[in-house]
């Protein structure tokens, strides 16, 4: 597919979003804020740890692994904060917004493969009805360890309906992203790692 292709088709896939966006904004708008409230209040998230826990753990990880296995992490974690390269501070705006439109990370075992790729993986966001999800495929490796991953597809959907799907290019192994693991929870409640660009993300266990 040559660069024109992808643009017209990145234009409609924006285009669609916006239409329907508009046409549900009232009822969007109050399960966004009214989801958010809700995360506010969440009780869980007044035990979570703080950048310096978080450097601590990833220092050890580092050094002797995190102890983190794969079955561990399987399921679907809320995202919760994120905090940028090289920075004390936690980057506020991205993590409000990301926990406005729900932004989530599910990962399942692939019962068909005992190699890379060993799970499959969805980022997604949602707002109301509409979601936005990349699906794909990811696997452990190394003693830390890192979660490589690729997606091979993004959707729009409204509801259980598809109304936009487009293939992505699988990148060479070396090429991935990654989430460099750092720690979870002794319960499970939190997991926390570095992603390939620097920054530190959190989430929390979905309860839903």
């Amino acid at each position: 597919m040559n660069l024109t292709k992808v643009l017209i088709l990145d234009g409609v896939f924006i285009l669609l979003a916006f239409f329907i966006f508009i046409l549900l904004r009232e009822k969007i708008g109050k399960q966004l804020f009214g989801r958010y409230s809700a995360s506010l209040n969440d009780k869980r998230f007044e035990n979570s740890p703080n950048l310096e826990k978080l450097l601590s753990l990833e220092k050890a990880a580092r050094k002797s692994g995190s102890g983190i296995e794969q079955d561990s992490i399987l399921g679907l974690w809320q995202f919760f904060s994120v905090w940028k390269k090289e920075t004390d501070n936690e980057d506020s705006f991205s993590s409000s917004l990301l926990r406005l439109f729900s932004a989530r990370l599910s990962l399942q075992r692939l019962e068909s493969s005992e190699s890379f790729p060993s799970l499959t993986i969805e980022n997604s966001i949602q707002f109301g009805s509409l979601s936005i999800r990349f699906v794909g495929f990811g696997g452990f490796k190394g003693i830390q360890p890192l979660l490589l991953f690729f997606f091979e597809s993004i959707e729009l959907k409204l509801g259980a309906l598809v109304l936009f799907k487009r293939s992505l290019e699988a990148p060479q192994q070396k090429n991935m992203p990654f989430f460099a693991l750092i720690g979870k929870a002794e319960n499970g409640e939190w997991l926390s790692a570095r992603g390939r660009g620097g920054g530190i993300a959190l989430w929390f266990r979905d309860q839903e």
